[in-house]
């Protein structure tokens, strides 16, 4: 079955699940939907990430889309869904039409039972939505269905369990890039201190089976996870141990430390806003035949509101990739800096500048990219 196929069918039990709703639970419904439309240009100056030769490409965006909520006392179901058409100025690239879907559920099934329903579907050329701690700088079109569904069930007051299953399927256009299915299980178990403090026991089994000749493996990874909440600050910091078993014969096992900090939070007055994290784990695909790395990445985002209709934001990372088997080394950064501006209730203007850059030990796998984007983002609620 074509992954087309296949996301053909989720978006049919999207609809369904939408559908579904106990008549008694629906007798009052908050119902939302909004059409959306963005349109853009954006340029970038070294388009295909390449370390010699440079080649800057601009970009027309048009991005039509809708997005739907229902809400009752049992149950949160929200879908969102755009087109991406990219019309380019460079005359030896075809244009570009991605597709963008996301859908999320929450639904309590009793007192003590939920359940989380999640799908996002991407077609694209964004490399950075491939891998969590992703280390890839290409232009590659590819899909990418991430399907997620938890159970929670509370043993109040002092404990919840969740376990749950997540598929992510990855195709790419091409021939050159593997295609892939990975599946995990997960399993929590977590025990309340007080109302602000909490400790979970966080386990993870993922199998990633590919279509080409890299070696499918087995990861198991578990996880110790410490959260805290204050008035307007949150901190949660994990630390863990993952074994990467691989089935290809020849191929020797990997194990890692993984850790994840988070902080972030808000002014008094709560015109800024924060986030300030640290990770490392493996990244989870072996893309163009690179192999395996550990990753540990720095991340920062600050948005501030000047006014009631004006926010700048400064987002940015720094990762550094150490790779287990080629001898390579990658020291990877980006920074943004953008403003929003709302002109009316339903437009806003969004303009964006941002620069790129990966250092490696091996030169032909490092470049540079400068972009500057410009939008107008429109929405129109259907519901009024």
């Amino acid at each position: 079955m074509q992954l087309r196929d296949k996301f053909l069918l989720i978006s049919l039990f999207v609809v369904a699940s939408f559908l579904y709703v106990d008549i008694a639970l629906a007798a009052r419904p908050n119902i939302t939907s909004s059409l959306l439309l963005n349109l853009g240009i954006q340029y970038d100056n070294n388009f295909y990430f390449d370390a010699f030769d440079e080649r800057a490409v601009t970009t027309f965006l048009v991005q039509p889309g809708i997005e739907l909520g229902l809400e009752t006392g049992k149950s949160d179901i929200a879908f969102r869904y755009t087109l991406d058409a990219n019309y380019y100025d460079e005359s030896a690239e075809d244009d570009f039409y991605g597709h963008n879907a996301l859908f999320m559920g929450k639904f309590e099934m009793t007192d003590r039972l939920g359940f989380n329903l999640s799908d996002k579907f991407i077609y694209t050329r964004d490399s950075a939505e491939l891998d969590p701690l992703g280390n890839v700088a290409t232009r590659d079109r590819f899909y990418q269905n991430r399907l997620g569904a938890i159970f929670s069930l509370d043993f109040q007051p002092k404990f919840t369990t969740k376990f749950g299953y997540q598929n992510w399927i990855t195709d790419y256009d091409d021939d050159i890039n593997e295609d892939s299915m990975g599946h995990q299980g997960i399993f929590d178990l977590i025990h309340y201190l007080n109302s602000s403090t909490s400790l979970d026991l966080e386990y993870q089994y993922w199998n990633m089976d590919y279509d080409g000749p890299s070696s499918d493996y087995i990861s198991n990874q578990l996880s110790l996870v410490a959260r805290k909440e204050w008035r307007i600050t949150a901190l949660e910091a994990a630390v863990g141990y993952q074994t990467r078993e691989f089935a290809a014969a020849g191929i020797e096992d990997i194990d890692v430390v993984p850790y994840r900090l988070t902080l972030q939070g808000e002014s008094s007055s709560g015109k800024t806003r924060y986030s300030i994290s640290a990770a490392k784990n493996f990244n989870l695909f072996d893309t163009n035949n690179d192999g395996y790395y550990e990753a540990n990445r720095f991340s920062l985002m600050v948005h501030r509101d000047l006014t009631g209709k004006i926010t700048l934001g400064l987002n940015g990372y720094y990762q550094n990739s150490d790779y287990l088997y080629i001898g390579r080394d990658d020291d990877s950064y980006k920074i943004l800096a953008d403003i929003n501006y709302q002109i009316r209730e339903r437009l806003q203007f969004y303009f964006s500048v941002s620069f790129e850059n990966r250092d490696s030990n091996i030169p032909d796998e490092e470049f540079e990219n400068g972009r500057i984007m410009g939008q107008l983002q429109f929405s129109h609620d259907i519901a009024k």
